[in-house]
């Protein structure tokens, strides 16, 4: 088939947005028993996920649930620990790129869990070699902080908040099973964590869920206004990620973009269009190190906890709770180690790669020259070629970039560099 017709077939096919694989079943052939390898890895960047909510929102395809007893969390930050521990006892020498703690709602944790977490942070990074750009990142919601948990996660040196807002309407939120946040009550909480001696604060919005108009993105971009965050991260609704119906046509999507672009450019935020990360400091790229490093150049990370993801030079893996919705049952675990392991061939993982720089609106070819083994330029000369002669993307330096054209089908653009398979 030949690649008009693929991006024809694709270009309107909700399917295709940043999600690779589609499905699990697509890299069935490449699983493989026993822990993903990081043996001569040179740079790792860390993730832990902390699967804890107040509250579960229809929007969320990450491994997730209620939160439990205090008695609960302590013993999943304690196996998350060992595990930590365990993973340094086998690999050493290398440097941390990044460190970032996500969820669910870390600060959904007690404020002694919470306390107890960074404990382990501490030591952690104490011990290793970190990147001269090192910017460890920890994600939370304006009702679950206090001026307890800023001051603790201050003193371990994160200086970066990520907070989930997603929406400033009520009614949309609502429908999301989402508590909405008063406008005061954020301001409250953003001056607690100034005070408390976080430095650089993200907020999370999205477009693509139900109820949402020009209307309710105004009062999106009246919140960014107010609150003034260093960074925004715009994120789409993957539908195919939770078995939902997108409520918008591609052509409402791209407006709805277009509506935040346009209305954050002209708040001084910088981005390229296409991109999802919109920042103050364009030297920053509007995300964490550990995000940086993934997106902008295919490096290698290791994630702890429930379900989280791993990938190095040799494949990628996932840990217990990935595939099946979490339960309970799971936080007796003492270990949460990797359920599914994938050793890939050079072309998935490069597309695995593509897929997540899709967020940056670029891929690297140097990046891929790497991963690849062999120059990236020859090995994707027919969908570069049909990409810069339709318009679709542009050239800068080694990277190739989604243009305004193409970004209204960005999901068939991306998937035309992606594996054969």
């Amino acid at each position: 088939m030949n690649l008009e017709t693929l991006f024809h077939q694709r270009k309107d096919d909700p399917v295709w947005n940043t999600s690779y694989p589609l499905s699990p079943r697509d890299w069935e052939t490449y699983r493989t028993d026993g822990p993903l390898s990081f043996e001569g890895e040179r740079e790792l960047s860390f993730y832990v996920h902390i699967p804890f909510c107040r509250r579960l929102c229809a929007f969320c395809e990450y491994a997730r649930m209620l939160c439990p007893s205090a008695d609960r969390q302590r013993a999943y930050v304690e196996a998350v620990g060992a595990d930590i521990r365990a993973f340094l006892s086998r690999h050493g020498g290398f440097t941390l790129r990044g460190f970032d703690i996500g969820g669910g709602t870390p600060t959904a944790l007690s404020a002694g869990n919470l306390s107890r977490l960074l404990d382990i942070y501490d030591e952690t990074v104490d011990d290793l070699t970190l990147a001269p750009d090192f910017e460890p990142s920890i994600e939370g919601t304006f009702r679950t902080l206090t001026d307890e948990k800023l001051r603790r996660i201050a003193q371990s040196g994160i200086r970066r908040l990520s907070l989930g807002l997603q929406s400033a309407s009520r009614a949309v939120l609502r429908r999301q099973n989402r508590e909405d946040n008063p406008p005061g009550l954020m301001e409250e909480k953003l001056a607690l964590a100034r005070r408390a001696g976080i430095t650089k604060v993200n907020l999370d919005l999205m477009y693509g869920l139900a109820s949402q108009s020009a209307a309710t993105i105004e009062a999106d971009l009246a919140a960014v206004r107010r609150l003034s965050p260093e960074q925004v991260t715009l994120y789409e609704l993957r539908p195919n990620r939770i078995s939902a119906m997108c409520p918008f046509s591609k052509d409402e999507l791209y407006h709805h973009y277009t509506l935040f672009f346009d209305g954050l450019s002209a708040l001084g935020y910088k981005a390229r269009f296409g991109q999802n990360t919109f920042t103050k400091d364009a030297a920053d790229e509007g995300v964490s190190s550990y995000l940086r490093s993934r997106m902008l150049e295919g490096a290698s990370y290791k994630g702890f906890g429930l379900s989280a993801q791993s990938m190095s030079r040799r494949g990628v893996s996932y840990n217990v709770g990935k595939v099946a919705r979490p339960d309970s049952a799971l936080l007796a675990r003492s270990t949460f180690g990797e359920q599914d392991t994938y050793l890939l061939p050079p072309e998935e993982l490069a597309a695995k790669y593509i897929a997540i720089s899709a967020y940056h609106g670029s891929f690297s070819l140097e990046h891929l020259s790497r991963m690849l083994g062999r120059n990236a330029v020859r090995h994707y000369e027919a969908p570069t070629a049909f990409c810069l002669q339709n318009g679709l993307m542009e050239a800068s330096g080694d990277r190739l970039c989604i243009t305004r054209e193409g970004f209204r089908h960005y999901g068939a653009v991306f998937s035309l560099f992606y594996a054969p398979s």
